[in-house]
């Protein structure tokens, strides 16, 4: 299987960069409504697998409940691979603009772009008519 990031796609070799992966679920539901992660994918699409201890996917959920707003639900499930251990996020959020962290973020390509506030603006006045 062939893994590349996209607007809706976004790839972690790991769960050590779960602050970047909540910023990444933050931007793709802002543009997108709906989006999927992996832990355990390079950027380059290369299938590097996820050590997953007994809390890795109640940590991962809880770092999306603690630091996204509105808050969201993902479906997070362990998937085999090329027989290497990985991690799957399914997520989707109609509740208006999130944030990630206290920032607002949208996917532009595949980099999450900050928000500046006159964008933020706009953003709110399109999600109100």
């Amino acid at each position: 299987m062939n893994f590349t990031e996209s607007e809706t796609l976004e790839l972690k070799k790991s769960t050590s960069e779960l602050k970047e992966a909540v910023i990444s679920i933050c931007a793709i539901l802002n543009k997108h409504g709906k989006g999927a992660l992996y832990f355990g994918i390079a950027d380059d699409g290369s299938v590097t697998g996820q050590q997953i201890g007994k809390s890795t996917l109640k940590d991962i959920s809880k770092s999306v409940s603690d630091h996204l707003e509105p808050k969201i639900y993902p479906h997070i499930e362990i998937v085999k691979i090329s027989g290497k251990n990985c991690i799957n996020v399914d997520f989707s959020g109609k509740d208006g603009l999130y944030s990630a962290f206290g920032r607002f973020y949208l996917r532009v390509g595949e980099e999450d772009k900050k928000l500046s506030v006159s964008e933020i603006r706009r953003l709110v006045e399109k999600l109100n008519n």
